[in-house]
C-alpha cells in the first residue's frame, strides 16, 4: 500500500527537534551569565591537543601520543549597536585588567528553547574590530571581536 503524504505530515517531518543538527544557525550568546544579542555570527568553535611523537627503544615506527591541549579563539559578530560593552571588556586590556569570563554559545530549537550549550572558560577578547565604512555602500556596521578561551565543553 503506497504512503500517502499530506501537508500535515510533511510539516511535522520537516520540523526539527531539539538536539537536531539542522539547528546550528539558530543560536544565541551569553557572557557572564547575560545574553547578549545580536550575533549573527560564530566562527572558531573548536577544540584541539597537540601531538607528540615518540620512539620506544628498537622500535622501528614513530607513534604519537596527545600533548597539551591548545588555547582556543573564537570570532564573534553582530551589528553594530549603539552599545560598547564589548568595546569596553577590550579596553580593560589596556588597563592591564584582563577580565576572564564565561562564555556560552547556546543552540535553540524552533520554539527558542534551548537544545545544547557549547561553555568556554577563562575567555577574554584579544582583537576588537569594525567593518570598512563606506558612504558609497549600502550595508550594515560589523562589529567583530576575537575571544581567546582556555577550554570548551558541551553541556
Amino acid at each position: 500500500m503506497a504512503t500517502r503524504f499530506t501537508r500535515d505530515v510533511i510539516k511535522t517531518t520537516n520540523k526539527n527537534g531539539p538536539g537536531d543538527f539542522n539547528q546550528s544557525h539558530r543560536f544565541s550568546l551569553e557572557i557572564d551569565g547575560v545574553t547578549v544579542g545580536g550575533f549573527n555570527k560564530v566562527d572558531g568553535i573548536d577544540s584541539e591537543h597537540e601531538v607528540t611523537p615518540y620512539q620506544d627503544s628498537d622500535d622501528m615506527r614513530n607513534r604519537v601520543r596527545p600533548g597539551k591541549p591548545k588555547i582556543g579563539r573564537m570570532t564573534v559578530e553582530r551589528d553594530w549597536a549603539s552599545n560598547t560593552e564589548l568595546f569596553d571588556w577590550f579596553m580593560q586590556l589596556y588597563a592591564g585588567n584582563v577580565q576572564r569570563k564565561p562564555v556560552s554559545v547556546v543552540m535553540l530549537a524552533d520554539d527558542g528553547g534551548e537544545t545544547l550549550r557549547f561553555n568556554f572558560t577563562e575567555a577574554y577578547p584579544t582583537k576588537w574590530s569594525l567593518s570598512n565604512l563606506n558612504s558609497r555602500q549600502s550595508g550594515h556596521v560589523v562589529e567583530s571581536v576575537d575571544i581567546m578561551y582556555e577550554t570548551v565543553d558541551a553541556a
